[in-house]
């Protein structure tokens, strides 16, 4: 029996959540303010998106762009080199964004 290709992405779409956090499950802190803009390549399209927040492995977006969890995208931030990265979470025009390596901040 032959094995059919299926399309398995994810969509964007999340669970919700029975109840509110109780604890911070972040490694580090977000900075905000610290980059207000970026450019992202995304389907192969540039796009100029608001940063909201950045840390060392990731950061917040606010685009009208809306990816599938675990897409790829490609992040240049002013003045660094371009970094790939991949979509950890879609909601209400945000878009969280996990690196594919860390990052040092300056």
């Amino acid at each position: 029996m032959g094995m059919h290709k299926r399309n398995l992405g994810l969509a964007g779409s999340l669970i919700p959540r029975l109840e509110p956090r109780q604890v911070d499950q972040r490694a580090e802190n977000r900075l905000e303010g610290l980059v207000q803009r970026a450019l992202i390549t995304f389907r192969g399209e540039q796009h100029s998106v608001f940063v909201l927040n950045i840390s060392s492995r990731g950061t917040m977006l606010e685009t009208d762009i809306v990816p599938r969890i675990g897409e790829a995208v490609v992040v240049q931030f002013d003045n660094c080199t371009s970094i790939h990265a991949f979509v950890r979470w879609v909601r209400g025009g945000r878009v969280g964004l996990n690196f594919g390596h860390e990052i040092v901040l300056g």
